[in-house]
């Protein structure tokens, strides 16, 4: 779990989308606990994104809207990097196993052959 001071260190790295994928999903489950650190992420958010609107000349007026979108966002991240994870450990364990069963079958016919 993340301290407020390391979850600050993080805001505008989170804002330019530069945290890694565990860095991520600790800042997000942090800010989600912490209210204290969701305000000062808003407040960042905000100053940020209207910054950003100024520069391109758009206009979205629903910041708060945007922020709950981005950690949205960020939550479903999370989550399918963990669903890619569990799916990888599935597919190398089942090659696993079925490497192995194969390897065994085969010294079964050796030997049964007398090969071995």
């Amino acid at each position: 779990m993340l301290t407020c001071k390391e979850a600050e260190k993080m805001v505008m790295p989170y804002i330019d989308n530069q945290l890694s994928e565990t860095e991520l999903e600790a800042f997000v489950q942090h800010v989600e606990q912490c209210t204290s650190c969701k305000e000062e992420l808003e407040i960042y958010y905000t100053v940020f994104l209207g910054l950003r609107q100024l520069e391109s000349g758009t206009g979205m007026y629903d910041v708060a809207g945007a922020l709950e979108e981005s950690l949205e966002t960020s939550a479903f991240l999370i989550r399918a990097t963990r669903l890619r994870k569990v799916i990888s450990y599935a597919v190398g364990t089942l090659l696993t196993v079925g490497v192995l069963t194969t390897l065994m079958l085969q010294i079964r016919i050796w030997v049964q052959s007398g090969f071995l």
